[in-house]
């Protein structure tokens, strides 16, 4: 015996009483030794005790103070928990229960009539803690003592007015507290509530019935002297009663045979008030009348039968072999019973070798063995279980079958299909067993691996395992052997569940890894590490069901089972099949209430409304408020009035619609009707989560999603198991976690002491166990008496021998004894032979096995059994979650897994979608027993409930007796012949399908469905010209092989080569995102070859939207990935996913705007397969919004009925044919007709048409690919050479015209000059660009920004600092036209008043002439406001290609080479785009046309068409006048002399009319000589300004002159003006709306500011020091980051990426003069051209840049300073640390440029945003403290100098005063913020609106910024330059001093000499 200092773990089996293991037990059965520093025990004075007796580690002797402390708080805390007021009312409640004084266990010896009534206030607290212990302490023997002496006190002898008493205030509180909703429903208080129940019941019903019979004298009492004038008391009073009746008597069988409950129930029953609304009562009533009427049926027959006889002897008279023993064949195996509740889910081996069908009964009740409701559970039970039970039990069946067989046996391909896919895995064993914490046993199997993998490595098999989906967890296998022996298993996850954490430190010590057994390998089990072997755990041949999961239909079944044993299915009278209608659908049993109705105001958006059931409706308000449609409406109020309502809606009317309407004023009405949670469920996870998310979307808050298969990213924080971590335990749960997994763990660690002696039970171990518990006395002392040691050995002479082994062995050699073992027993081991000792020593190790065998068994019961007490406290925290829970989502099957919660709800809403498709058994397992409101949604023309076996499907000849795959919905819809129809509502109009679309469901299945008017306005389908078509052929489906002999789906690879060309055809227009077109098949097959084609199929999708998302998601990607030469970044996919690919099955309720199907059946028996059925063909006909093609062979689908409908009806509209007609997105009326895949190549190669495109790119070289869609087109890549020239560098790009180039050129130049004007000896060609890189020190003469006056300063001081003080005179000109007499730093600007005449509105067309295109405005007239930008296509074109831009936006430049040329002057060197330099050529064309005459043309222009010749032209030809000045016609002119020219508009012009019309002398030199008289000799050196009078036209017709090479140099040279005008237009149009955007942002930010709570803060973690630093690109993606998915910088960073965009697109690069320039350079240096470029021509193009340049600062700046402001406060404000040197930097060169350029307020603005980002950088500078004073010290001065500036302009400066004096207190007061808001620069922006038009004429301004004046041209009113505030404009058309006409653009190109 082991001694009481024993230090081992105490054993807690042995402290509760006893412990199977003995003496050699592990633990110690000792009581510990005194310490005296234990703690108490927590649980010494919990209800139940200390499970661990004397053996508890902690002690049992403090005082109940002292626990009572230490249960309150934790050990290392010193402060007491302060007792709440339920803690504390509870304590005081406990003390009303009296001392025992003696030891009888149910005797209180005090009475206190106020305990119960106590008790019931506790529970109305809301306290769920507090409940859970008067239930607790309601159990125990002290609580019983009081429930007994109330029982007691309820005597029949006592007076009416002392019986009412009694019932009034100690039994009906009683009966409230047991009955109370959360303790009934609770799963941890069943067990304490059953106890109480029985208790109450007492010995054979001796105390239940005297108390209900007390119970009923008290309720006819109060009803007969109507003492309860209180409705509601009246109504609890009864609800109470009868419910802790029934209550009882479902828990006590015996209840049925006692004949006293009988008078008792009518008595109560005949005593119900008849207004009383007792729904539940009554329902209760009925409950118990049926338990007590089946208990005497039970007395009467003597024995259990439920069937009527006279219906078993019609069965018997239909000669069908019934179940179990009603067959009159007997059983048909040991699994086959009358009772559905005898049967196992799986199949056992009987029933596997069983030859005999099983029972399966039809759907005619009246002739099954079990009639009404129990028949119907008895009939869905054994279908389903067939259906997907039945084909595993055949696959076996067959397996074993081929085991006994020869190797070459074969089976018909007939009976392979009708068994369960399978996989055989050859020379499968068991190889060991493993316990695991969570999982329980497992098994780990070993077999072949599979051949093709033999030779594979590792990763590869991993791989092939992975993809193919092969025993994945859950999956069900069966273990066959060639014996007849099978077990079924699920593969379950072999890395063991972590062990539970340990309590204390000894516990950690004790701890035991939880795989019990460590089997034979020493590694993990693996599917693919071993080479010839794969292994795997087991939970409980190897043959696997791919697809088929245990938990799909187990749990169904399971419920199935135990709703046939409480037979609690509400609406059981309406859904049992009966042949006559005597039960009406009642409203809901909740509704029915005198006082209760509908509040329909959330339908009705707030106007008040109420629906009655059963009263008439007021549809009209309903109608007027609501957004339903007539047929939603309807059928809304019918859902809300029926108990069971059905609601039936074709494709696309709104069923989800119409269901959340439903729900949402279900949940509106909830409180009034206590609904509890509604329950929501649908048939896939796919649908519930659409619907859930349709629910919160709307609003609806306390959604619980049940189930682990949501794809929902929304709905992951409300899953049920998220969700049930988040609730509190209270103090019982906690109890009663620790006590089930202490006792788990002590059976955890017996299951793995005896699993390993299992392993060898041989062993000495082994031996000795049995011999120490079996025979003490003898052998064991014999054996192993003395001097063994640990390891079973025993020391003789210094040699140790195995006791065990030497005992065998050390027989007697004379002794041949052969005794029986029965005798061996009392026989000395030593006097055995040695057979005799081999004997004993088997019988020892075979009784040794048997008894580890025993304990491994009923270890593994008490194991079964905690861990299900275990669950149960789980699903305590589950049933308290979802009790909280408005709406609850669950899934057909997941409801059934959870029955056991979801059933203690108490829901009374259960609302089904896709009611069509579920099963009528997941249905009746969905009707909660508490559902009082059922709501059924779906359609039972589209797809039935998806079963396994065809021969129970109705559409098959011999299934239509069973049709399992007919719903509950369609068999209450539509009926069998002879069954009462239920009525239902229909939705009739549909929002999904274009009218023609819908009309073939319409003229097939829903004559009156009726369309929406939205789907009218549905546009074509892009690239085909028919919406709708049937593309028929005669291509045969492919032929089974031999390898797919049992694989039953088909295929057609004509049809797959047709659909991948037609989805490549669609996705090339570009129109069509994700998700927008969907392949549909009808096979597995031939969806898996359509996947796998179109996965190895590319295409080019272009999304703009996805680009900008990841620009924004993206700051952090290199700059050089992004295209920066305006080409649009696409994207190169599969076209696998660019669409969706899905059988039809699969694809009910789903939708897309093109539908493509791939019918695969084309054979010569016309069989359809699949899609022979109307739900099938309807589904696939109704999927499509836009437009649906249908690919297959007509001739085989119309051996169908409705497909032969849907024929005709394609054919009468013209739908129907061989070949499918495409469209050219280009070239609409070009015919195209495709009727095979190659097709598609020939006529429609890019999605157009065969065509060249014709389109420019937007680099300016013409497109080279075939005719396709414009998103396409934007997506080419140049290959041309680039011709693109960095800025200020002559180095040609090596790169591709597509490609980026390079940002910097690294090529080293020598005796750089620098911009200063000094020279460096050796510089990189990009830091010449970058003139602040260079440290100059030569002392200068500059002059002073902003004065002109020169300062002599050394040149590495520039620029000069803001705070410079200029001493000289101004001299600016004024408004008056003097110059400024004062000192430069005094002077200030003013500005004078003007005055305008208002001539009303004027509502006339405006007319005016656009500047830069040939158009005018078409808008109404606007008075002196500018007109709209020119939205008209744009008309410049040239010979290569033409710009496919609106005329507003700026053309690019055409790159290709001049195609001009005479053979007298040669051919135009120069490119396109660039005014010609070849002289014209004034001789006749000499080409001959195809007539045969000459051409009339001059020489160079291309041959007009033979229409225009001379001599064969029509007489209206030769009629036209050609000669504007001599009047001749075409006839009449000499063509030799004075050749025509014809533009495109088709008139034609002397070469003499046109010239003098375009003043060719202004632009070429005429020779003087008399002898060559007219012809050119060269060009003007200098071109007069034209841009106010525009581009000439045709003088006929205004139609452009762009055509004609002749005068290709003037109108390129105009080009080039309208070009430049349009840039300067559209930049600042597009600039306004960014200003505007940036303003709305920072009002945010303030708004934020302003409420210190920030009631939506942004949560950094910032966890070490980060610094930004760097450029502002990479400080602003630090800080992106950091922020990760903040929502409140989304739109600031959205807007930054947008004004970096625009800067991009303003630069000078990007303009069209320095294209033109670069173009230039380009021919000086590649193509021999002698040019003289004389300066850069960007004086027009910079104030846009400028400006993009202050936003991204003010951009900038507002980031960083919302970022910093959200630290304030945090542990992250001291880790961040700022260096904003860049930024200074860039305000910098914004002030010096700003400055050159005379933008005072660009200027201002930079010094602002200097001084800002110092003020932001002072205090978390990287810097030192004196350069961060210094910095200070400068922003100071940059203020200063700001507020003179601003000062002497304030008119170009407004409100920037303030935001200066706002930028010194930043910096005085050490805060930083977004700046106020400046209503003044708003006005600025919105003014710059007008400050360009489209329509007037340009001038500038002395300081060269551009401005227009409209109407005739000249200025009219004096004003100032809004951008310098120099004089502008004028009076009398006279300009004021410095203004000039904009002619540069033409004077420019003047000066260069070409």
């Amino acid at each position: 015996m082991m001694s009481s200092g024993d230090s081992r773990k105490p054993c807690f089996a042995f402290a509760r009483g006893s412990c199977k293991f003995g003496n050699k037990c592990r633990y110690s059965h000792s009581p510990p030794t005194s310490r005296t520093s234990r703690e108490p025990c927590p649980y010494h004075l919990s209800p139940k005790g200390c499970s661990r007796g004397t053996s508890c580690r902690f002690s049992h002797d403090a005082s109940p103070a002292q626990a009572s402390q230490n249960k309150a708080q934790p050990a290392q805390s010193k402060t007491p928990r302060v007792e709440t007021d339920a803690e504390s009312s509870f304590r005081a409640w406990q003390y009303l229960i009296p001392r025992r004084e003696n030891n009888s266990r149910f005797q209180n010896t005090v009475r206190d009539p106020r305990f119960f009534r106590i008790a019931w206030e506790l529970m109305m607290k809301e306290d769920a803690g507090t409940r859970q212990q008067i239930i607790m302490k309601l159990a125990t023997d002290e609580g019983l003592g009081m429930i007994k002496d109330l029982t007691d006190t309820m005597s029949d002898s006592q007076t009416e007015k002392k019986t009412v008493d009694v019932f009034n205030n100690r039994t009906l509180p009683f009966f409230q507290t047991i009955s109370h909703p959360d303790v009934l429903s609770s799963l941890i208080l069943e067990t304490p509530l059953e106890t109480i129940l029985n208790f109450l019941f007492g010995p054979n019903g001796r105390r239940a019935v005297p108390v209900f019979r007390y119970t009923a004298t008290a309720l006819s009492t109060i009803t007969l002297d109507n003492s309860l004038e209180d409705e509601d008391l009246s109504r609890v009073s009864f609800t109470v009663s009868i419910e802790v009746l029934q209550r009882i008597i479902d828990l006590n069988q015996t209840a049925q045979v006692i004949s006293e409950f009988s008078p008792i129930v009518e008595t109560i029953s005949a005593c119900i008030p008849e207004h009383l609304p007792l729904h539940s009562a009554r329902q209760n009533l009925s409950r118990i009348r049926q338990r007590l009427g089946l208990g005497a049926a039970m007395a009467s027959l003597g024995g259990d039968s439920r069937t009527d006889p006279q219906s078993v002897r019609a069965v018997f008279e239909l000669k069908v072999d019934m179940p179990g023993s009603l067959s009159e064949y007997g059983s048909r195996h040991d699994n086959d019973h009358q009772n559905i509740r005898d049967i196992k889910i799986l199949p056992t081996a009987q029933e596997i070798q069983s030859d005999r069908r099983e029972y399966l009964p039809s759907n005619d009740l009246t002739k099954n063995h079990l009639p009404g409701l129990e028949g119907l559970i008895d009939r869905h039970f054994r279908l389903l279980r067939e259906d997907t039970v039945g084909q595993l039990r055949d696959a076996v069946r067959l397996e074993l079958e081929r085991l006994h067989s020869s190797p070459n046996a074969q089976f018909s391909s007939e009976r392979q299909s009708r068994v369960a896919r399978n996989i055989v895995y050859h020379n499968a064993q068991l190889v060991g067993l493993r316990f695991d914490r969570k999982k329980g046993l497992q098994i780990v199997a070993e077999f072949d691996q599979p051949h093709c993998l033999r030779n594979m490595k590792p990763p590869q098999r991993e791989e092939w395992w992975k993809s193919n989906k092969h025993l994945r967890l859950d999956a069900l296998v069966c273990l066959v052997s060639s014996t007849g022996r099978t077990i079924f298993f699920s593969v379950c996850d072999p890395v063991p569940t972590p062990p539970r954490k340990s309590q204390t430190p000894e516990d950690e010590e004790l701890q035991t890894p939880s795989d019990a057994l460590s089997w034979r390998k020493n590694d993990e089990p693996s599917l693919f590490r071993h080479e010839k072997k794969a292994s795997m755990v087991l939970s409980m041949s190897f043959v696997e069901f791919p697809g088929i999961l245990l938990p799909s239909f187990r749990p169904t079944l399971l419920a199935l089972q135990r709703m046939s044993r409480k037979l609690d299915l509400p609406f059981a009278n309406l859904i049992v099949p009966s042949t006559v209608n005597e039960e009406t659908n009642q409203p809901p049993a909740y509704s029915q209430t005198r006082r209760f109705a509908f509040n329909l105001e959330s339908l009705t958006g707030g106007v008040p409304l109420q629906l009655k059931p059963g009263t008439p409706f007021d549809y009209e308000t309903l109608r007027k408020a609501s957004t339903l449609d007539d047929a939603q409406q309807i059928s809304v109020v019918n859902a809300l009035s029926s108990g069971l309502a059905l609601i039936q809606g074709p494709p696309g009317t709104g069923k989800s619609y119409t269901g959340v309407a439903i729900i949402k004023a279900l949940l509106h009405n909830r409180r009034e009707a206590n609904l509890g949670p509604i329950v929501c469920v649908c048939y896939t996870n796919h649908a519930l989560d659409q619907l859930l998310e349709h629910l919160i979307r709307d609003g609806v808050s306390q959604v619980v999603r049940v189930g682990s298969r949501s794809k929902s990213r929304l709905l992951e924080k409300l899953n049920l198991y998220y969700l049930s971590q988040q609730i509190e335990q209270t103090k019982t749960e906690k109890y009663e976690k620790w006590q089930h997994y202490e006792t788990l763990d002590h059976d955890l660690e017996a299951i793995k002491e005896i699993l390993q002696e299992l392993e060898n039970p041989t062993s000495w171990k082994s031996i000795k166990s049995y011999l120490e518990n079996q025979f003490p006395n003898r052998h064991y002392q014999e054996l192993f008496g003395k001097g063994v040691d640990e390891d079973g050995f025993r020391t003789v002479r210094d040699k140790r021998f195995s006791v065990v082994t030497s005992w065998l062995r050390g027989a007697p050699k004379n002794a041949s004894s052969n005794r029986p073992v029965i005798e061996l027993s009392q026989i000395p081991l030593l006097e055995m032979s040695a057979s005799e000792r081999r004997a004993l020593h088997a019988h020892w190790v075979k009784q040794r096995s048997n008894e580890l065998n025993d304990h491994l068994l009923r270890t593994l019961e008490s194991y079964g059994k905690r861990k299900v007490e275990l669950d149960k406290c789980y699903q305590e925290l589950n049933l308290r979650c979802l009790l909280q829970a408005h709406v609850i989502g669950v899934t057909t099957t997941g409801l059934a897994r959870n029955l056991e919660v979801l059933s203690r709800l108490r829901a009374k809403v259960m609302v089904c979608e896709e009611a069509g498709e579920v099963l009528e058994a997941h249905t009746l397992t969905a009707l909660l027993p508490s559902v009082q409101h059922a709501i059924l949604i779906g359609d039972h023309e589209q797809l039935r409930p998806q079963i396994n076996n065809y021969e129970l499907q109705h559409d098959h000849p011999t299934g239509a007796k069973y049709s399992l795959d007919i719903s509950l919905f369609e068999r209450l819809v539509n009926p069998q012949p002879g069954y009462s129809k239920m009525p239902y509502s229909s939705l009739k109009t549909q929002r999904r399908m274009h009218p023609s679309i819908a009309e073939l469901v319409r003229s097939t299945l829903y004559p009156n469905l009726q369309d929406h008017t939205s789907v009218l306005n549905y546009p074509e389908v892009d690239g085909i010209r028919d919406r709708l078509f049937w593309l028929d052929h005669q291509e045969h489906e492919d032929s089974t092989t031999s390898s797919s002999a049992v694989s039953f789906s088909k295929t057609n690879s004509f049809e797959v080569e047709l659909v991948a060309a037609l989805v490549s055809h669609l996705i090339r227009q570009g129109t069509y995102g994700n998700g927008d077109i969907a392949v549909l098949t009808p096979y597995l097959g031939q969806l898996q070859k359509i996947k796998q084609r179109l996965r190895s199929s590319f295409e080019i999708v272009v999304n703009d939207r996805d680009q900008a998302d990841l620009e924004v998601e993206g700051l952090e990607d290199d700059p050089a990935e992004v295209v920066n030469n305006g080409r649009v970044k696409a994207q190169k996919t599969t076209l696998l996913n660019a669409l969706r690919v899905a059988t039809v099955d699969n694809f009910q309720g789903e939708e897309a705007k093109v539908i493509i199907i791939s019918l695969v059946r084309s054979n010569n028996e016309r069989r359809c397969g699949f899609l022979k059925t109307s739900n099938r063909i309807n589904v696939l006909l109704s999927r499509a919004r836009h437009g649906m093609y249908i690919i297959g062979n007509s001739e085989t689908a119309s051996s169908v009925l409705m497909w032969a409908d849907v024929i005709s009806i394609l054919e009468r509209g013209g739908h129907k044919g061989p070949k499918l007609a495409l469209c050219c997105p280009r070239h609409k009326d070009t015919p195209i007709e495709v009727s095979s895949p190659d097709d598609f190549t020939l006529f429609s190669p890019e999605g157009g048409c065969n065509q060249k495109c014709t389109s420019r790119l937007k680099c300016g070289h013409a497109c080279i690919n075939k005719c396709h869609s414009q998103p396409l087109h934007d997506a080419v890549r140049c290959l041309q050479r680039c011709q693109r020239n960095k800025k200020g560098c002559e180095h040609a790009c090596p790169k591709p015209c597509g490609d980026p180039c390079e940002e910097n050129c690294h090529v080293q130049l020598s005796n750089v000059a620098l911009p200063c004007g000094h020279v460096r000896k050796w510089l990189e060609c990009h830091k010449a660009q970058a003139p602040d890189t260079v440290q100059c020190q030569t002392r200068v003469d500059v002059v002073v920004p902003g004065c002109k006056h020169k300062v002599r300063v050394r040149c590495c001081e520039l620029p000069l600092k803001g705070d410079y003080q200029c001493p000289a005179t101004c001299g600016a000109d004024l408004v008056c036209g003097h110059n400024c007499k004062k000192t430069c730093k005094d002077c200030k600007p003013k500005t004078e008043e003007t005055s305008e005449i208002v001539h009303g509105e004027c509502k006339a067309q405006c007319g005016r002439p656009y500047t830069t295109c040939s158009h005018a405005c078409t808008k109404t007239c606007h008075g002196t406001a500018p007109c709209q930008l020119c939205d008209a296509a744009c008309e410049v074109r040239c010979s290569h290609s033409r710009c496919s831009k609106k005329c507003n936006e700026p053309c690019m430049p055409c790159v290709e080479d001049c195609s001009w040329s005479c053979p007298h002057r040669g051919k135009c060197k120069l490119p396109c785009a660039v005014p010609c330099d070849l002289l014209p050529c004034s001789e006749r064309c000499p080409k001959l046309l195809s007539c045969g005459h000459r051409c009339p043309s001059v020489c160079g222009e291309v041959c007009p068409g033979i229409q225009y010749c001379q001599q064969c032209a029509r007489p209206a030809v030769k009629e036209m006048m050609v000669d504007y000045i001599m009047t001749y016609t075409y006839a009449e002119v000499n063509l030799d002399v004075n050749p025509c020219i014809i533009p495109s508009c088709g008139h034609i012009i002397t070469l003499e009319s046109l010239d003098g019309h375009l003043s060719f002398s202004n632009y070429y030199v005429f020779s003087k000589d008399p002898s060559s008289e007219g012809l050119i000799v060269g060009l003007q050196s200098s071109s007069e300004p034209f841009s106010g009078e525009g581009l000439k036209h045709c003088p006929m017709c205004r139609g452009p002159l762009r055509n004609i090479n002749r005068y290709g140099r003037i109108v390129r040279r105009a080009w080039i003006d309208e070009a430049t005008k349009k840039f300067i237009v559209w930049a600042n149009t597009n600039f306004v709306p960014l200003a505007k955007r940036m303003e709305v942002v920072e009002k945010r930010f303030r708004e934020r500011s302003d409420d210190k709570a920030r009631t939506d803060p942004v949560v950094i973690s910032i966890p070490e020091e980060t610094k930004l630093d760097g450029s502002r690109d990479q400080q602003i993606t630090k800080i992106y980051k950091l922020l990760g998915r903040s929502t409140i910088f989304k739109n600031i960073m959205q807007l930054r990426v947008e004004i970096k965009q625009f800067l991009k697109k303003v630069d000078e690069a990007e303009q069209p003069f320095t294209r033109i320039h670069d173009l230039v350079k380009d021919a000086r240096r590649h193509r021999g051209v002698d040019t003289e470029i004389f300066s850069r021509p960007d004086v027009l193009q910079v104030r846009n840049r400028i400006l993009a340049t202050v936003l991204l600062l003010r951009c900038d700046f507002a980031i960083l300073a919302e970022f910093l402001a959200s630290l304030r406060g945090t542990p992250s404000e001291e880790r961040i640390r700022i260096d904003l040197k860049a930024n200074r930097n860039d305000c910098m060169a914004l002030i010096n440029e700003s400055q050159e350029r005379k933008q005072p307020q660009n200027r201002v603005e930079g010094l602002l945003y200097w001084a800002r980002f110092v003020a932001l950088e002072r205090t978390r500078s990287k810097n030192r403290l004196e350069d961060v004073s210094e910095l200070l010290t400068r922003a100071r001065d940059y203020l200063q100098v700001a507020k003179e500036v601003c000062k002497s302009h304030p008119g170009q400066t407004p409100g920037l005063l303030s935001e200066v004096e706002d930028a010194e207190k930043m910096l005085r007061e050490s805060t930083f913020y977004t700046p106020v808001g400046n209503a003044e620069k708003a006005a600025v922006y919105a003014a710059m609106a007008r400050d360009f038009s489209g329509t007037g004429h340009w001038y500038y301004c002395a300081n060269g910024h551009p401005f227009t004046v409209g109407e005739c041209g000249m200025p009219m009113q004096t004003s100032q330059c809004p951008q310098c505030g120099s004089p502008v404009g004028g009076r009398d058309h006279q300009a004021v001093v410095g203004v000039t006409r904009a002619a540069d653009f033409e004077e420019q190109f003047g000066r260069m000499r070409i």
